[in-house]
């Protein structure tokens, strides 16, 4: 009989030594339970002991909202303002019997709670529970893999949308462009939609955030946006470029082809039984050999699920063996700065066949005419 997501995440503590997981709202949440109550200032938490019985522990201002969750065999004890959660959360364990000498959390947990935790578990070792829940968080399943699957294909149709516009979009802002992407995503069905929309020099700042840059005629345009779908994230880069006078835009064109040339090798290089790092160092090779290896300023590629960034990553050091289950964006950029920036980025899904590209945007409709 396959085993439950809770059985096997119970199965690695016990392999790892850790007695409890405390889980804050956060993606993790999610992972286990579907469920993620609103992250504040008060402690909330999933407890996932080795041995026992899960329980809820939250403020009594979500206390309502968990238990209509029905979540099976999972008890919800609730603390009110006022009252010292650490230690009454301590109280709970001593309570119900539950060891606490090795605490896995995430990441994500907030300063906030881990100081109070640490001050008030004096003897536990806190360790990030990236062994257990990062481990298994990495595969995705056939279900996984279709919602990202859809979730990309949406993406990419709300992007053809927008660009049927052209020319048109001379004249106008970064913010209106990434306005009327986001609509475009969020008609189709994408919540959290966004986008960085980068134009001219501004492409050449890797993860610009501005809005007010106008998109201009010889002069490129970055698109990097996503959302999810049901649950489930797109993350996806274009790059544009509008007609003006040919002589300047041959350089961005070079550019251009050698970037294309990066992202195919680093796509090719995604093969089972392969490494991670076999990605980045396939696309940052085309790269450096083309001239333009210090102007490549970032990893190749992240891993992509619930959360737009997630483990492995296409890095130099990443020695994370490709498997089927495994979800990663490969994105390879150049960017000169005060002249342009260019980046291509698709996501792929390694299926038992081999790697799988989920976004369809043709890479060789980047100059912009019409």
């Amino acid at each position: 009989m396959k085993k439950s997501v809770n059985e096997r995440v119970k199965e690695a503590m016990k392999e790892q030594g850790v007695d409890l997981l405390l889980i804050t709202p956060s993606s993790d949440m999610v992972y286990l339970l579907g469920k993620c109550m609103m992250s504040d200032e008060r402690l909330n938490v999933y407890v996932v002991p080795a041995e026992g019985r899960d329980f809820l522990f939250v403020n009594d201002v979500y206390g309502q909202e968990v238990a209509g969750w029905g979540i099976p065999e999972t008890e919800v004890v609730t603390w009110k303002d006022g009252e010292n959660a650490v230690s009454l959360l301590l109280e709970q364990l001593e309570k119900k019997r539950l060891p606490y000498g090795k605490i896995g959390i995430g990441a994500s947990m907030p300063a906030g709670f881990l100081v109070p935790l640490q001050e008030a578990f004096a003897r536990t070792r806190f360790v990030l529970h990236r062994e257990i829940l990062g481990r298994m968080r990495r595969y995705k399943n056939e279900q996984e893999q279709s919602l990202m699957e859809e979730a990309c294909s949406r993406c990419t149709e709300a992007l053809k949308a927008v660009m049927k516009a052209g020319s048109g979009w001379i004249g106008k802002t970064e913010g209106a462009f990434a306005d009327a992407l986001c609509r475009e995503m969020e008609q189709r069905g994408i919540s959290e939609a966004g986008a960085l929309v980068c134009a001219g020099a501004h492409a050449a700042v890797p993860h610009y955030t501005g809005k007010d840059g106008i998109i201009s005629a010889d002069a490129c345009l970055l698109v990097d946006f996503g959302g999810k779908y049901r649950g489930y994230c797109s993350d996806m880069s274009r790059t544009f470029y509008f007609c003006g006078e040919n002589d300047k835009r041959r350089e961005f064109e070079a550019v251009y082809g050698i970037v294309l040339a990066a992202l195919e090798a680093g796509q090719g290089a995604a093969v089972l039984g392969g490494r991670m790092e076999d990605v980045d160092n396939a696309a940052r090779r085309v790269i450096a050999e083309a001239g333009y290896g210090k102007y490549f300023t970032h990893r190749t590629g992240h891993g992509i699920g619930i959360d737009t960034h997630e483990e492995p990553c296409a890095a130099s050091g990443d020695k994370s063996v490709i498997e089927p289950g495994l979800a990663f964006s490969v994105e390879p950029g150049i960017y000169l700065p005060g002249k342009f920036g260019i980046r291509i980025e698709d996501q792929i899904f390694m299926t038992a066949d081999g790697a799988k590209v989920l976004h369809d945007y043709p890479r060789n409709e980047w100059l912009v005419c019409w």
